[in-house]
């Protein structure tokens, strides 16, 4: 029922759309230009010892297509931001060693669900080809971490989130931006806590005074069509 929910949004907002979703050029969903904004490398960070590896910067294009789809509901801007989430897995993967590599997604709240009606992050990580079982939950309602500062953040994270049936599994931690890193360290602690070894980070944006210095765009790896778990090539 999610897929066809979703379906149906997308296809309203492309019969209807209001503006661009990245740079609000009228009457057309998401434009040529803002499709094609992906630049030719990744962004690496590390959280917690753990590689991320994100798309863009959280500016510009990025940042107004994320908002939108988060604030918005712009569900019509998933499909590309999820082609920036797939560069930035398959980079990931690309650089992984071993087999048998799952991707697990950042929780989202209940309330968020209702008031939105769908998660962004799954929503984007279908719209990316890949599946991402839902092993983290959780554990207590933080408070919000907006106007938080780096250290507020990672107390208020602390011991909010919960991993099950990950013992022994090898995962790919994906989110919609990495900020701090505070709500991806969470993440980590909870998955490593319950016996899970976390391969890499990846996200479609990070925010610019928190990146590394971009490093070439690594080559990709395709994950196996329609499977949970990715084997590299």
């Amino acid at each position: 029922m999610g897929l066809i929910r979703d379906a149906v949004r997308e296809t309203l907002a492309f019969l209807a759309p209001v503006a661009c979703a990245g740079c609000g050029e009228p009457d057309v969903s998401v434009c040529a230009s803002c499709r094609t904004a992906l630049p030719g490398s990744i962004l690496t960070r590390t959280v917690s010892g753990v590689t991320v590896y994100s798309a863009v910067p959280y500016a510009g294009t990025a940042k107004r297509m994320l908002l939108a789809l988060k604030r918005d509901g712009r569900v019509d801007a998933a499909p590309v931001l999820g082609g920036w989430l797939s560069d930035a897995v398959e980079a990931a993967l690309d650089d992984a060693t071993g087999e048998s590599i799952e991707l697990a997604a950042v929780p989202a709240s209940r309330a968020s669900r209702r008031t939105r009606g769908f998660v962004p992050v799954h929503l984007i990580v279908r719209r990316a080809g890949f599946t991402a079982p839902r092993v983290l939950s959780w554990a207590r309602r933080p408070r919000d971490q907006i106007g938080l500062g780096r250290v507020e953040r990672r107390e208020n994270l602390t011991g909010a989130v919960t991993a099950r049936g990950a013992a022994r599994r090898r995962f790919i931690i994906v989110d919609d931006v990495v900020t701090t890193g505070a709500t991806l360290d969470e993440c980590i602690r909870a998955l490593r806590q319950a016996g899970a070894e976390i391969v890499a980070c990846a996200t479609v944006a990070s925010t610019p005074k928190h990146t590394a210095t971009p490093t070439e765009k690594q080559c990709v790896t395709t994950p196996v069509a329609g499977a949970t778990v990715y084997e590299k090539a």
